[in-house]
């Protein structure tokens, strides 16, 4: 009989081996590589649909290495979490993308990579082990890189580079302090509340501390965490929109989920909770949120600032993981919801602005979007809610989050480190208006002074397979804050059985 922990596996090769024999024989027939595109993300998403309802939380093992170590998958509470919005947010982006990448040649590398992306997102969300999340960690890495290099141009390639080094510099520290847990772990496979051996640490703490820290920050160099953050800026603006879209909403959150199966599979909270390591990344995560949305709220390019708005805001994330507490866990889970679905939805609608609009300029500057309202009113409102998510607006997802983020720092063992929480989220929720609702304002109310005679009109308006996808993404970040109730419910008992 089948292992039913089987059907985690197939939503992760299927499109890997689809991306590569893309790569390998390309379909030169455009409508035909379309369809090839399609069809793999919605057989994938059923594949995975089937193994949320039936594969149970068994475990797969597809190549046993050794006794102890060896490549296997699991489809868990955290890991169905990012698997599903993975194959929900991906869909729309493919669809966005054959429109897109009509200028920006060539489709079929294109295409080949992002499938092939899909199948390791969801390979890191199955990873039963810290050797399958490696592996796939590391391979995401260099899947992702002819992405952000797609143009071959010189600034992709520095960025292509910057983020290589980044992203290698930051897997060779998680990698590093998986040693310490092999050594002093009962087993590698992740387990809610942890693995350590209490026996085998005792007289080295320290020593499992620092490991501990280690690996955190490893992993947060995906997540954009200081001080491994500085690819995410120069990433964003040279790779094409929808690469950039998945590359902020989602592939971020791989460094996310990363860090979550550290803290509360590896460690685990008790070892970590008063500790100078839960102080520090608490720190760190404060620091990225606030310098973030600074360099944001003063940066002028469009992508770029919304790049700048995605280091803050994935760091809420990190602060709401490190805290430790049950409120904090919703927040952070909720979080990884409502950013991946408004960041997708900001960079999507930024994409077409740019197509449609600012192509002809040489420089895409947020000072241009004036009046843009009118000539793009759709993709100006998904920009809106989308906007309005991340600042955290209610009833959008955005606030949702942010509140279970506040309440779960306010209570009293956290001392001044909740309190901090808090003040750092209301000064960054400020800023985050202050860089994106002018944007709004001045694209829809430009002002008495603005001259529509001045704007070259447009050659042509955004087609239905761009628009419907923002509209169905920046519909569901409001959606995931009306109806929040199922998510908080599910991810309070996902809580509980990590504390």
């Amino acid at each position: 009989m089948m292992n039913p922990a089987l059907l985690a596996a197939f939503p992760v090769a299927f499109p890997i081996f689809s991306g590569m024999a893309l790569l390998l024989f390309p379909i030169r027939n455009q409508r035909l590589r379309h369809r090839y595109a399609a069809s793999v993300t919605f057989i994938n998403a059923l594949l995975l649909l089937a193994a949320v309802f039936w594969a149970g939380e068994g475990t797969f093992t597809f190549w046993r290495v050794t006794e102890s170590l060896a490549l296997s998958f699991r489809l868990d509470a955290l890991g169905k979490i990012f698997a599903v919005l993975v194959s929900v947010i991906w869909p729309p982006v493919t669809f966005y993308a054959f429109e897109y990448l009509k200028r920006r040649p060539p489709e079929e590398r294109f295409f080949a990579f992002f499938l092939t992306t899909l199948g390791i997102l969801i390979g890191i969300a199955c990873a039963a082990n810290f050797l399958t999340l490696y592996l796939f960690y590391e391979l995401l890495t260099f899947a992702t890189l002819p992405l952000v290099m797609h143009s071959l141009r010189r600034e992709a390639i520095r960025a292509a580079a910057k983020y290589l080094v980044y992203s290698i510099t930051g897997a060779c520290l998680a990698l590093t302090g998986f040693f310490f847990f092999y050594r002093y772990g009962i087993s590698t496979d992740f387990t809610p509340g942890g693995v350590l051996d209490a026996a085998r640490i005792a007289g080295k703490e320290k020593l499992m501390l620092t490991a501990s820290f280690l690996t955190l920050v490893g992993f947060g160099a995906k997540a954009g965490l200081v001080p491994l953050h500085a690819w995410l800026p120069t990433a964003h603006p040279v790779a094409p929109t929808p690469a950039s879209a998945v590359l902020s909403g989602l592939i971020t959150k791989a460094g996310v989920v990363a860090i979550a199966r550290t803290i509360y599979f590896l460690v685990g909270p008790r070892f970590l909770r008063g500790t100078w390591v839960q102080t520090t990344l608490i720190v760190l995560s404060l620091l990225t949120i606030f310098l973030g949305s600074m360099l944001a709220y003063m940066e002028k390019h469009l992508k770029k600032r919304i790049a700048y708005s995605s280091v803050s805001q994935v760091s809420y994330i990190v602060f709401g993981l490190m805290l430790l507490t049950p409120d904090g866990i919703k927040g952070a889970l909720l979080q990884i919801v409502a950013h991946a679905l408004a960041k997708t939805s900001l960079f999507l609608s930024a994409g077409m602005v740019i197509y449609f609009r600012l192509s002809r300029f040489n420089y895409h500057y947020v000072d241009q979007l004036r009046g843009v309202g009118k000539d793009l009113p759709v993709v100006m409102i998904g920009f809106t809610l989308a906007s309005l998510s991340l600042v955290g607006i209610p009833p959008t997802g955005g606030f949702v989050g942010k509140w279970f983020l506040a309440v779960g720092a306010l209570p009293p063992g956290l001392g001044w480190l909740g309190l901090s929480g808090v003040i750092v989220l209301l000064v960054s929720a400020v800023l985050t208006a202050g860089y994106l609702l002018p944007v709004v304002t001045s694209a829809f109310f430009p002002g008495k002074d603005y001259d529509e005679g001045s704007i070259e009109p447009m050659l042509s308006r955004p087609p239905a397979n761009m628009q419907l996808p923002l509209t169905l993404l920046s519909t569901a970040a409001l959606l995931t804050g009306v109806f929040a109730g199922p998510l908080v419910r599910y991810f309070g008992r996902f809580a509980a059985t990590v504390l």
